[in-house]
């Protein structure tokens, strides 16, 4: 297989991928595990390794040698370009897990949790300003990286819904799988008893953020149907605009990039009024309507919606 159609084929389909993950992230991903391919290298190391990046680069952002920003910058990039190649070694490989995708999973919030806050101690250190304006910029931060995390959330959610019902693809787990499969298990790894209550109480939170984002659609992603081809291009047609506006901005890959690119050029606080004011007018006052009236309009159209006494209906699949 050729270098750029093994690229192609290392990917998840593109309706769904960020763009600055295909163009900037993943290409460099890629030469990283084809170097790894035929050697004893497992994704799941490559993941830890994406966390050793991750926490290496919040660490130079609060440090204050020559550059330090610069370098954490660059150190939180190779992170989310080692988060990138660990899932493409394994698709290369035929190796993809359910445990690999959690570990990959708690590696970005690992990630994010050391990075985003050291962001925000650097702009504290950048402001010129009384005490008491530094602490509200501080509270400006902080709730940014609240409702980023609904971004990114959200994004996951929708990605894995438009995954399951347009292709044969078995993307992503909702809060009841993960936490039987977690009892089920009759003995855990050091790094499993790390990551699972880490991971479940990532995906209850997710659960109980779909269904006040958007009553519409299901976090039960195991309840969903099996692939159908009429039901997937329903979906596409109807989601597709939505699912489009949340690869382009709302993704894990496009968050860390501009933390990375912000930090080294010593201005995150102008990424911060980015996030906290653009990017939230969009999610809640364009994304969120939009994305609520294509869920229901597919999941209609779909035939997964049961009649009720108000005539509203409610999700078959809920």
């Amino acid at each position: 297989m050729g270098f750029w159609s093994g690229y192609r084929a290392s990917l998840k389909p593109l309706e769904v991928e960020e763009p600055i993950d295909v163009y900037v992230h993943r290409p460099l991903a890629y030469v990283l595990a084809r170097a790894c391919f035929h050697l004893p290298i497992s994704p799941d190391f490559i993941t830890l390794l994406s966390i050793v990046f991750g926490l290496a680069s919040a660490g130079s952002l609060i440090s204050t040698f020559p550059h330090h920003l610069q370098v954490g910058g660059l150190l939180l990039f190779g992170s989310a370009v080692l988060d990138c190649a660990d899932g493409q070694l394994a698709r290369m490989r035929g190796t993809s897990s359910v445990f690999g995708r959690m570990l990959d999973g708690v590696a970005d919030l690992f990630t994010v949790g050391a990075a985003a806050p050291a962001t925000v101690w650097v702009i504290y250190c950048l402001l010129d300003l009384p005490l008491w304006q530094r602490l509200a910029v501080v509270g400006l931060c902080v709730l940014t990286m609240v409702t980023s995390s609904f971004h990114t959330t959200m994004y996951d959610h929708y990605k894995n819904v438009f995954l399951r019902l347009t292709g044969p693809f078995q993307e992503g787990e909702d809060y009841e799988s993960a936490r039987a499969r977690r009892e089920a298990k009759t003995g855990q790894s050091f790094v499993e008893t790390i990551s699972y209550p880490i991971y479940l109480f990532y995906l209850k939170s997710q659960r109980d953020y779909v269904m006040k984002f958007d009553p519409w659609t299901s976090a039960r992603l195991t309840s969903f149907p099996r692939y159908d081809e009429a039901r997937g291009a329903i979906y596409r047609a109807t989601a597709g605009r939505a699912m489009n506006v949340w690869r382009v901005v709302f993704g894990f890959g496009s968050m860390v990039f501009g933390l990375a690119l912000f930090n080294a050029v010593g201005h995150p606080e102008i990424y911060l009024v980015y996030r906290l004011i653009v990017l939230n007018a969009v999610f809640y006052l364009y994304l969120r309507p939009l994305q609520r009236k294509a869920s229901r309009e597919a999941f209609q159209k779909m035939k997964l919606v049961l009649p009720d006494q108000d005539g509203e209906g409610r999700l078959a699949i809920a």
